[in-house]
């Protein structure tokens, strides 16, 4: 059943929720996962809709859509975000990781002795890989074909350039041990130089978070107010027959205005917009701070729940300051 309902969908959707459940050591067959989550996702997502459309009143079509693509795409984002940490963190010890490593090479272990022995528990994910990439070299595997299966289980391009440059060393016959003594000084200094890089940047991620956060929602406070203070004065101004003003045009430009018409405007629009625009503000404010601080778009999307919380926080209070110490003008 479940290779029927992955059958349906483009071989595109299935090699990233493949891709992505190998980078996150997950045994489970892709059909099967993705069948799963798409079969049980429908069936989640139509629950949703009717109690939704019954209790709130909103389409149930509408409904459906949002729930429908919102689990599976915040499956997928997870996954994602999950695999990215693992890479990243793994970019952080291989420097250390082939230092070991060359290190044993230098004291006359053969290499897949030496991989075995510097696995080490601290080492996390990459000790695990370490560790079958040295029983598959001892079971008869060329050393090039193990270690580039190393990359393809963590997602990291740091990694599999390394592990390329460490292949076209064993195939030239390159001194193994000065090679990977030479890739760990070069990747300690890439390091160093990110963390100089996310030091020089820091105070845009601050501004733009300080924006996002203060910034927009204090000025849509303000300026929603200031609406709902005007349409409620102008509700009391007295009707002026419009018709009876003069038709030159300085009058027919304020005939709509001093009609005293309902204003097609209203303080629920106002507030509504305001929301929706404050909305889009967090989830653009966040991806640019994700690609600022790691060069990816969805490494921000961590940011969007705890920004939203303050940034709709601080809107509601501004409002609710207002309307404390002006109450008496609406």
């Amino acid at each position: 059943m479940y290779e029927k309902i992955t059958a349906l969908l483009p071989v595109r959707v299935m090699e990233s929720f493949k891709q992505q459940l190998i980078y996150n050591h997950i045994n489970i067959e892709e059909h099967k996962f993705v069948g799963m989550l798409f079969l049980y996702s429908f069936i989640i997502s139509v629950a949703i809709a009717f109690n939704v459309h019954i209790f709130l009143g909103i389409h149930g079509l509408i409904a459906f859509v949002i729930t429908y693509g919102g689990i599976i795409g915040l499956t997928f984002i997870v996954l994602r975000l999950n695999s990215d940490a693992k890479g990243k963190f793994v970019e952080t010890i291989l420097p250390d990781a082939l230092q070991i490593i060359a290190s044993n090479m230098k004291s006359g272990m053969p290499t897949e002795r030496a991989l075995f022995v510097a696995s080490r528990p601290e080492f996390g994910l990459l000790e695990v890989e370490l560790k079958n990439a040295s029983k598959r070299i001892a079971a008869g595997e060329t050393v090039s074909v193990a270690l580039n299966g190393i990359g393809d289980r963590i997602n990291s391009v740091s990694l599999q350039k390394t592990l390329w440059l460490i292949s076209q060393g064993i195939s030239s016959g390159g001194e193994m041990a000065n090679l990977l003594f030479k890739l760990s000084d070069d990747l300690k200094g890439q390091n160093a130089l990110k963390e100089q890089i996310s030091a020089d940047i820091s105070i845009y991620i601050l501004l733009i978070f300080f924006a996002a956060a203060f910034g927009a929602p204090m000025l849509f406070g303000v300026s929603s107010f200031i609406v709902e203070v005007l349409s409620s004065q102008l509700a009391n101004t007295p009707t002026i027959d419009a018709s009876k003003l003069p038709s030159s045009s300085n009058f027919n430009a304020i005939k709509g205005f001093a009609s005293g018409s309902e204003a097609a405007i209203t303080p629920e629009f106002i507030l509504m917009f305001s929301i929706i625009s404050l909305i889009a503000t967090i989830v653009f404010s966040s991806l640019t701070i994700g690609v600022i601080n790691n060069g990816k778009e969805l490494a921000g999307v961590k940011y969007i729940l705890p920004l939203a919380a303050i940034n709709l926080f601080v809107f509601f209070t501004v409002r609710a300051v207002l309307t404390s110490v002006f109450g008496n003008l609406v």
